[in-house]
C-alpha cells in the first residue's frame, strides 16, 4: 500500500531557531503546492514539506531528550526574500 501524504507549504521565518516557519496551505499533490507557491509574495522565503499522514517524524535529541526538529520527510525551500529587491 502506498503511503498517504498531503504536501505542506510553509513560509520560512528565522532560521536560527526552531520552529522557525507556519503553515499556510495543504495540497494533495507536488505539482499543485510549487504552482501554488509560485504565485505567493516573492518578500517571503517558502519551504515545501511531503508530510505522511499517521505518521510520527518528530526528532528528539539523543542526550537530553529535547524535541530538536523533524525527521523522515521530503523538503524543499523556495528562497525569493531579498531578490526581488534588487530588481528595483
Amino acid at each position: 500500500m502506498d503511503q498517504v501524504v498531503i504536501w505542506g507549504i510553509f513560509v520560512s521565518e528565522d532560521v536560527r531557531r526552531f520552529p522557525n516557519f507556519f503553515p499556510i496551505a495543504f495540497f494533495e499533490t507536488r505539482e499543485k503546492a510549487i504552482e501554488v507557491i509560485q504565485g505567493l509574495p516573492k518578500d517571503m522565503n517558502y519551504d515545501l514539506l511531503e508530510l505522511p499522514l499517521n505518521h510520527n517524524f518528530a526528532y528528539f535529541h539523543k542526550k537530553n531528550g529535547k524535541l530538536v526538529g523533524m525527521d523522515g520527510i521530503y523538503h524543499e525551500h523556495f528562497h525569493f526574500k531579498g531578490e526581488h529587491e534588487s530588481d528595483n
